[in-house]
């Protein structure tokens, strides 16, 4: 017996991942998984610490007037 996919947004569970993909595009709109995945992320990683800014050097040079 495979454990169960649980959805991280209710109390369902499913066999199977295909069913728990089902579920989460029926019954939960998209945007809600996206904005709880972005708060899992922005509760799991400081994002201002992991990621650098972009330089100006990794642009293409503006030409030259």
């Amino acid at each position: 017996m495979t454990d169960p996919h649980c959805c991280p947004l209710c109390t369902e569970t499913y066999d199977d991942r295909t069913d728990l993909r089902v579920h989460l595009e029926v019954e939960h709109r998209k945007s809600e998984v996206v904005s709880f995945l972005v708060e899992l992320d922005a509760a799991v990683t400081d994002i201002s610490s992991e990621r650098e800014p972009p330089t100006v050097d990794d642009g293409p040079q503006a030409p030259s007037a």
